[in-house]
């Protein structure tokens, strides 16, 4: 891969020189009374990924970059550089503008180094709301300076490994990391400006080694992509089954695809590029299921599987038929936009007949055990796998919970008592994120599912937990605890989790039976949702308010909240599609 950069120096009346040896060293000389100069630097390579599929032999090479940079610096440098900054500017704001959470400053930390902020943060008490509510733009400006339009997506450092070759070669870990950094983006007003390089890099390095990966390992339809992912379609196994031989992270990244279109309502691009990378995804599962022969109990399930880093290879990982059970729910709700569906004897109609009839067989994965757990594997508790106080850094069994919706909508488990006690089971046996690995990843993830519980107390300690021992002096999440590598997924999953305390916002797709989807008319699925505001607000947030929060069918709300955290306040600023049943965590209707 060719790389290539250069600097300008915008001064006319300062004359740079420049040695282009091994060190490209810019040499600007000292001006009497100057105390600012303007250099535009360009950088660029030949890395194309549009070049990487089987007609240009998987070359992934572009053209040389050299012109096309020059012209770039070139063009910049002849604008006044107030103009550019200003441009830069608005750009930003009309990123940073979209959304805004305002919690109190009940530490009086406005104007603090933000340093000395996160160094005396507390944990055990009141913990800082105006750090946290930092850490939540933050995590915005990470996701929206990391990523845009016509680049590749967020990595597992984003743009600032220090190094050149970073922790996990700063690659695509998709069995919870990928997933976790685009968290926020739909719901906080990002989704139509960060999510096209996440769609077009899954469509031009996933889908064409991925598609021959399904044929080559499996000999499957469709496409399939494993774990330890980079920007060259490494879609095959790996060298570990635990590790990174996980089949089912195209079908996690699925649930991104589905909730943009849910949040977005934008049908073109769903039928013009989100369905078919779920259909591609679905067909490949569809031809891998199996009949359950060890409990003869008429339901499909994968086999062979693991869950995430974790556990034995054995048969209908629950982590596996959530994902599934909401992959193939979630398609067929759309079947009503996709045009061909239900033209008779065409290949979509056959492919939602297919789909509808696995589903109606699918193991759901929502299994409890016999200390009142959800089951990690489908297989008995005697066999030692699921046992109590399991600190596992992953909740693999609970994907369907957070941030998935297989076990917390489909299944209705949100207003599931019996649902809801074995979640709750499961994560008191989990622990907080920190006999493992101390990850801060781990300890968000957590307080966003306790968050979904209406847990507050729960909820927010883990936030303070994580808060308080991820993350470095400049506001970056550490590996483990303080300590480095820095990796970027928790800075992501904070404001997540934020949002899970301040809003639950399951997708509607009517009643079920038998695993059927009752309607299966796209928009229509979300008619008649209640969404619940405010579910684990802490008091320490009280007299908050949030601006521009995304909803499910294309809606926008505003709300705030009194001084014990239950919301008081509600504009709606952009109708849903269908209308919203809007509830405060005491069930009371508001707005």
């Amino acid at each position: 891969m060719k790389y290539y950069a250069t600097a300008k120096l915008t001064d006319t009346n300062v004359t740079a020189t420049c040695a282009n040896a091994t060190d490209a060293l810019m040499t600007v000389p000292s001006v009497g009374g100057r105390r600012s100069l303007s250099i535009v630097v360009g950088a660029d390579t030949n890395y194309a990924k549009q070049y990487g599929n089987a007609a240009n032999e998987y070359s992934f090479k572009g053209n040389d970059p050299t012109e096309a940079v020059d012209t770039i610096v070139s063009n910049a440098a002849s604008k006044l550089e107030n103009n550019i900054r200003q441009a830069a500017i608005a750009d930003y704001q009309s990123l940073a503008s979209t959304f805004s959470l305002s919690l109190p400053d009940t530490a009086g930390s406005a104007g603090v180094e933000t340093s000395e902020i996160v160094s005396r943060y507390d944990i055990n008490g009141t913990g800082d709301p105006y750090l946290e509510s930092l850490l939540f733009d933050y995590a915005r400006h990470l996701s929206f300076t990391s990523s845009r339009d016509n680049s590749l997506p967020t990595n597992l450092q984003g743009r600032w490994s220090t190094d050149l070759y970073g922790a996990w070669s700063v690659d695509y870990h998709a069995n919870i990391n990928l997933q976790m950094n685009y968290w926020i983006a739909d719901q906080t007003g990002l989704g139509d400006r960060v999510l096209s390089a996440l769609w077009d890099y899954m469509q031009e390095t996933w889908v064409p080694r991925g598609t021959e990966t399904a044929q080559l390992l499996y000999g499957a339809p469709g496409w399939v992509t494993h774990d330890e992912l980079n920007i060259f379609g490494s879609t095959a196994m790996k060298y570990d089954a635990s590790w990174a031989n996980y089949p089912a992270s195209a079908a996690w990244m699925m649930q991104q695809v589905y909730d943009h279109y849910s949040y977005s309502q934008n049908t073109s691009w769903f039928v013009d590029q989100g369905y078919p990378l779920m259909k591609g995804v679905a067909q490949f599962w569809l031809s891998q299921l199996q009949p359950d022969v060890y409990f003869n109990d008429s339901t499909l399930v994968v086999n062979p599987c693991n869950s995430p880093e974790h556990g034995p290879t054995t048969f209908a990982c629950t982590h596996y038929q959530q994902l599934l059970s909401q992959l193939f729910t979630s398609l067929l709700s759309t079947s009503s936009i996709i045009p061909n569906a239900n033209v008779a004897g065409s290949d979509d109609a056959a492919f939602f007949a297919n789909v509808s009839g696995a589903l109606a067989h699918l193991d759901t994965g929502i299994h409890i055990g016999s200390w009142g757990e959800i089951k990690e594997w489908k297989i008995p508790d005697s066999f030692g796998y699921d046992f109590e106080n399991d600190t596992h850094r992953h909740l693999s069994q609970l994907v369907g919970w957070y941030p998935g919706f297989s076990v917390s909508s489909i299944a209705s488990g949100y207003t599931n008592s019996t649902i809801q006690n074995a979640v709750a089971t499961s994560l008191w046996s989990r622990g907080p994120g920190i006999i493992d690995s101390n990850a801060g990843w781990e300890k968000v993830w957590r307080a966003a599912c306790w968050a979904r519980l209406n847990e507050t107390d729960e909820a927010d300690y883990e936030l303070r937990l994580a808060a308080g021992s991820n993350f470095a002096p400049n506001g970056f999440s550490m590996y483990s605890g303080h300590n480095t590598p820095f990796q970027i997924d928790a800075n992501f999953g904070i404001a997540a989790a934020m949002l899970s305390m301040l809003v639950v916002d399951l997708p509607g797709f009517g009643s079920t039976a038998g695993g059927q989807v009752a309607g299966g008319s796209g928009a229509a699925s979300e008619q008649g949702r209640t969404v619940v505001l405010g579910p684990a607000i802490p008091a320490r947030w009280g007299g908050g308010s949030v601006k521009g929060l995304r909803v499910r069918g294309g809606g926008i709300i505003d709300f705030g909240w009194d001084e014990s955290g239950l919301v008081n306040s509600v504009t709606v600023a952009k109708e849903a599609v269908g209308g919203l049943r809007l509830v405060d965590r005491t069930g009371n209707v508001i707005g």
